[in-house]
């Protein structure tokens, strides 16, 4: 899996390429925190999905993490471009509407910590 950072002042968009699976998670959660790191005027995050060839369930629980610790640090999650593949991934686990509706959570953005 490879990403390419795409930002503004308010957004942060990672495409990602290739796998998302056990041997590749670790990677985007790195980047993921690298992104966002030090930017609390952050209020978006997408990962664009549309070159992501296969999620296995390790890349799934990433996502989930991923959505879960924007959530807290009141960041909209937003997953793009979401493929046939990972759609019925999504769908049989019945995760698909729980990561692909944009919505804030937790905590706002003046008492952020613990960044993604």
């Amino acid at each position: 899996m490879t990403t390419s950072t795409g930002t503004g002042p308010h957004t942060v968009r990672l495409s990602l390429t290739g796998d998302l699976d056990y041997d590749t998670c670790g990677e985007l959660l790195r980047r993921v925190r690298t992104a966002l790191d030090g930017r609390r005027e952050v209020t978006d995050l997408h990962l664009d999905c549309r070159e992501l060839e296969l999620v296995d369930s390790m890349g799934l629980s990433t996502l989930l993490e991923i959505h879960r610790r924007a959530g807290l640090d009141g960041i909209a999650f937003h997953l793009d471009g979401v493929g046939p593949a990972l759609r019925r991934l999504l769908e049989l686990t019945g995760t698909h509407e729980y990561l692909t509706s944009p919505q804030r959570s937790g905590t706002s953005a003046g008492n952020r910590h613990g960044r993604t």
